[in-house]
Order: structure tokens, then sequence, then C-alpha cells
């Protein structure tokens, strides 16, 4: 009796702890601030799309640059990866160069992208954005990472 008693429980346990992971998913939390860019061109090839921004992200970066390959990954072009690289300068005329990494979907006229950037001065961040395509706009919320 008591074996089959442990199996119930074990077994609630489980069914508890899978009904409960969706409810913990990864959230990011912390110290953050907005990125917001204008799209400058969009070139398509035959894997994806080739896009450039640019955008003033205040004191610490001041006037950003992004260049973004986008490649498609699935049979609907929906989704995929991309890579990328980033400049920076600041009213001082410090530059900083990046390399930007990530995942996007697509959903209508909207892009989110996940992106891990690393940066020269040695920041990296994690960003989460969305991209508008009608409006030609890109806006994340990036989290510097200690």
């Amino acid at each position: 009796m008591t074996k089959i008693l442990k199996n119930i429980a074990f077994s609630f346990a489980m069914l508890v702890c899978a009904f409960a992971a969706p409810l913990h998913a990864f959230e990011v939390s912390g110290e953050s601030f907005p990125a917001e860019f204008n799209i400058t061109s969009w070139t398509s090839h035959i894997n994806g799309i080739a896009l450039t921004a640019e955008g003033d992200v205040g004191e610490g970066y001041g006037k950003v640059y992004l260049s973004y390959d986008f490649v498609s990954s699935s049979a609907d072009k929906n989704q995929g990866d991309f890579s990328g690289d980033i400049r920076t300068i600041n009213n001082d005329g410090v530059m900083v160069a990046g390399t930007l990494q990530g995942i996007w979907r697509r959903d209508g006229k909207m892009v989110t992208m996940y992106t891990l950037d690393q940066f020269s001065n040695g920041d990296m961040i994690y960003a989460k954005g969305d991209v508008d395509l009608v409006k030609g706009t890109m806006s994340f919320t990036a989290y510097p990472i200690q």
C-alpha cells in the first residue's frame, strides 16, 4: 500500500510540474533602457533580407547604426535567425563597435526579435524588440548583462 501511495504522490507531483512549467516561462528583469530606431534600407535576397537602421540611444551610446542579415529557417518564411553589426558614437566622439545575433518571428506586419549583442568596450546586452515593417520602426527594450 505504501508503494502505491508513493507512486500516486510521485505521479501527482510530475503532473503538477508539467502544468506549472508554462506558468514560469523565461522572463527578463532588472535594469533596462529603451532603444528606438528608424529603418533606413531594406534589401531582399534569396534567403531573407538585409536591413539597416539608425537611432539615438542617449548618453551611453549616442547615435547608433545597425545592420542586419535576416535568414528564414521556415518554409513559410515567418521565422529564422539573424546576425549583424552595430556602430555607436557619442557626443565625446567615442566610437564602439559590436556584433548582433539572435532569432526572429514575423506575425503580419510585426517582427519580434530576441538578440544577444557584444561590444568592443566589453558591454553585453540582451534585448527584445518589435519591428513594424509598415511604419519602418524598430523598438527595443535592452537589458545590460552584468
